[in-house]
């Protein structure tokens, strides 16, 4: 699904980079990306075991985030484990980006989107409210990380869309440094926030299982 994904998107993506109508190809991503996990949520509600099998690094990602809701130790709210793996994504999310003209990073986003709503789809199953435990689940870091991603492959997208090397101009810079504030504020809410939201997410749990 991550590889075919991107077919539906990218052609007007692509469109939009190539005019440099970054703020268009930036509301189609982010459209995009909001509609592939509410499929991805769906799917799992509706076909649970399918999903379990289908969706890589869904049910790891899962086990991973409610043994860090339930104890709150992890991953999640420690920035010395987690800022490692964020590196490591933004690194392979901008060389495929700049290599492939946007579509290979968007195959790494959908991936990554996919095994990140299989956790939401998860825990509004467990949840007294499905709906509104779907929203909460969708971690605020997670979504700010979402919005900087794809406003950097906008503009990264751009050269091999126009086969050459751009030089950035104003433009570029304004959304380069945007994606950047965004990188750092996910960063920042993540180390931050992650202990008090974990806390909030176990109280989520708690009503759903009474």
């Amino acid at each position: 699904m991550p590889f075919v994904a991107p077919l539906l998107l990218w052609p007007g993506f692509a469109r939009a980079v190539r005019a440099r109508d970054y703020g268009r190809a930036f509301t189609r991503g982010i459209a995009w990306a909001a509609l592939l996990s509410l499929g991805v949520i769906l799917f799992v509600r509706w076909f649970p075991a399918l999903a379990a099998e289908g969706i890589v690094n869904g049910e790891a990602y899962r086990r991973e985030m409610f043994s860090w809701i339930e104890t709150g130790v992890g991953r999640e709210a420690d920035w010395r484990q987690f800022l490692p793996q964020h590196l490591l994504h933004l690194g392979a999310f901008a060389a495929l980006t700049a290599a492939s003209g946007g579509y290979l990073g968007l195959v790494l986003g959908a991936f990554l989107t996919s095994y990140m709503s299989y956790f939401v789809a998860s825990f509004a199953a467990a949840a007294a409210q499905p709906v509104t435990g779907a929203i909460v689940a969708w971690v605020p870091w997670s979504v700010v990380r979402v919005l900087a991603f794809v406003a950097l492959g906008t503009v990264l997208a751009r050269p091999v869309l126009v086969g050459h090397l751009d030089r950035f101009g104003r433009r570029e810079k304004v959304w380069l440094a945007a994606a950047g504030g965004g990188i750092l504020l996910d960063w920042w809410l993540k180390a931050t926030l992650a202990p008090a939201y974990g806390e909030l997410l176990r109280r989520w749990l708690a009503l759903g299982a009474s």
